[in-house]
């Protein structure tokens, strides 16, 4: 009897030890959880502090996984990119614009249409904005392409977006939209064009009469299209217009090109476009067969004649500087990117140029300080393995 009770007395004893340990643990638990809570708060209110006070170096957390979400997050953003090509009509946007539809499945983005009511270049200042709020929060990589004018993301607080363009020799344009609108193209064949009806009258015969739809001035939509929605850029002859033009080639275009050089705008887009958006687009424009699309179905010659009374025209003079000011300036960066192909080549050798024929980058980085740690030379080893 004694020794029974004696055994309970030590089993509720332990029992008691039991309960306060795990009394203990508890309290030990949510000490330790307080205490993290009150270490990352620490850490937003300093990220909080910095950023207020304008330090612009301050830019993440202690917390690496923090950083690594943050990292991802970058990298995943740049690799969505936004084009827009705001196409020229009758420069063979026809068949770049098919390249893109032709390819949007296999390298994974959009292509969208954007049709302007009336045939319109030109947006109201609020037509612009809701442009680019709508392409800016849509999903992407997206490829925009139609015929309007140069619109600027910046003037209105946005990150300017990819803009792509190509332009063709100014009276070829005109010629070929003449014809266009006569007899078509093989692109859509049936489709009987608003001119079908005069269809018997030359470019020659109709710059002779003086026809409405041959005039010089028509010749001023490059110039416009580059330089963008301000009045100005519609005045046909505007020095102003042509500066702004060259402008926003050099500071607000990625990439333009001419029609001639087509092959080598697509091999130099598959490079300057991140995210693969452009990946094997030389390749598929030598070999799709709807690449070279919308060939206008009639076009007559034009005569010394008229080539002169054009070239005469200030218009022509003004649209023909600015083609060959963005020839010289693709040659320029096509040169400096395939310095042996674009000197040591024939033209035909060139349109078997594949992106594995690239150069290995012309710089390389020194003196990098902090100097790296231990743990990243050894990644740095074992990633050369």
């Amino acid at each position: 009897m004694f020794f029974r009770v004696r055994h309970q007395k030590m089993v509720h004893v332990y029992l008691l030890v039991l309960v306060i340990l795990g009394i203990l643990v508890v309290l030990g638990a949510m000490i330790a959880y307080h205490a993290l809570l009150r270490e990352q708060h620490f850490q937003i209110q300093v990220a909080v502090a910095k950023l207020a006070s304008g330090d612009s170096n301050y830019q993440r957390f202690d917390s690496s996984a923090s950083q690594y979400h943050q990292n991802s997050v970058m990298i995943l953003e740049e690799q969505k990119p936004l084009v827009i090509y705001n196409r020229v009509p009758k420069t063979g946007s026809t068949s770049f614009v098919n390249v893109a539809y032709d390819l949007h499945s296999y390298n994974a983005f959009r292509v969208l249409h954007v049709n302007v009511t009336g045939n319109s270049h030109l947006l109201s200042i609020y037509d612009q904005f809701r442009f680019i709020d709508n392409t800016t929060r849509w999903m992407r990589p997206a490829f925009y392409h139609g015929h309007f004018a140069y619109i600027d993301f910046e003037r209105y607080g946005y990150k300017k977006p990819y803009y792509v363009q190509l332009l063709r020799k100014p009276l070829d344009r005109l010629v070929s939209y003449y014809y266009f609108l006569r007899y078509g193209d093989d692109y859509r064949p049936h489709l009987v064009r608003k001119k079908h009806m005069d269809s018997s009258t030359t470019f020659d015969e109709c710059v002779e009469r003086g026809g409405s739809d041959c005039q010089a001035n028509l010749l001023w939509l490059q110039i416009p299209f580059l330089c963008g929605q301000s009045a100005d850029c519609w005045i046909p002859g505007s020095e102003w217009a042509l500066r702004q033009a060259k402008r926003n080639v050099l500071e607000k275009y990625t990439l333009v090109g001419v029609t001639e050089q087509m092959g080598e705008y697509l091999q130099m887009l598959e490079l300057v476009i991140p995210g693969g958006m452009f990946r094997n687009a030389s390749e598929h424009f030598k070999h799709s067969s709807k690449s070279h699309l919308r060939k206008t179905a009639k076009k007559y010659p034009v005569s010394r004649k008229t080539i002169q009374k054009f070239h005469e025209s200030t218009v022509w003079q003004m649209e023909n500087e600015l083609y060959a000011f963005v020839a010289r300036e693709f040659a320029f960066a096509y040169a400096k990117q395939f310095p042996n192909i674009s000197s040591g080549l024939s033209g035909t050798m060139k349109k078997h140029l594949k992106i594995s024929a690239i150069p290995p980058p012309s710089f390389r980085y020194e003196k990098i300080y902090p100097k790296p740690s231990n743990q990243q030379k050894k990644k740095k080893n074992t990633a050369r393995v």
